[in-house]
């Protein structure tokens, strides 16, 4: 699979290609990332995931971690996570539920 998708990234560089912006190298590694990126994470979960709680378990995970990088700092709430990230309670309770899916 991860190969189909590389070569999709490299056809879609190639269609998408400006030679006039510089060298094919430099556009089409990133685009090629990006596919494979996107599959990723569009098809590592068990189920159907909305992009939208899927970032939100990209906010809570981050959150998390800046949240407990002292020593000794307690697991931070709900709450606390809401304050960190200006997220709503409702919105980090999906994001952990997500962060335990994955």
């Amino acid at each position: 699979d991860l190969r189909q998708v590389a070569a999709l990234g490299l056809v879609k560089a190639v269609d998408r290609f400006d030679p006039e912006r510089g060298a094919f190298e430099s556009y089409a590694v990133p685009t090629i990332t990006g596919e494979i990126k996107r599959h990723f994470r569009d098809r590592m979960w068990a189920l159907r995931v909305p992009r939208r709680v899927q970032e939100l378990r990209n906010k809570v995970r981050i959150a998390r971690r800046e949240l407990t990088q002292n020593p000794g700092a307690a697991e931070p709430s709900v709450a606390d996570i809401a304050t960190h990230t200006g997220l709503t309670e409702e919105e980090v309770s999906a994001g952990l539920e997500a962060l335990e899916s994955f």
